[in-house]
């Protein structure tokens, strides 16, 4: 599944609130593919250390998994469209595909 058709799932596939453990048995095992679908990752290994007992809603179980994906699934990195990047400095990370348009 595509990470952008997963909050309409989440809405769909559950009733809330729900459990964390009933949550995972459920849907545990669907895969969310990163934006490159290079790699995916399940909804349980996602949530796995998030310690969370129940989640009140869809937006609730989607804001927890958003929030702990792994980077793969971050666009490009340090990217800010609001403005100019800011200079780089010896401490400040390196973004080696500076594109200006």
């Amino acid at each position: 599944m595509k990470i952008n058709e997963l909050f309409d799932f989440l809405d769909d596939e559950l009733e809330y609130p729900i459990d964390h453990d009933v949550m995972t048995e459920r849907i545990g095992d669907v895969e969310v593919g990163t934006p490159a679908d290079q790699k995916s990752n399940t909804i349980s290994t996602v949530v796995s250390d998030v310690g969370q007992e129940t989640y009140g809603s869809a937006e609730e179980l989607y804001n927890t998994i958003i929030g702990n994906v792994s980077d793969e699934y971050i666009g490009r990195k340090f990217y800010d469209d609001r403005g100019g990047n800011p200079p780089e400095s010896d401490s400040a990370p390196k973004d080696d595909a500076n594109v200006s348009f």
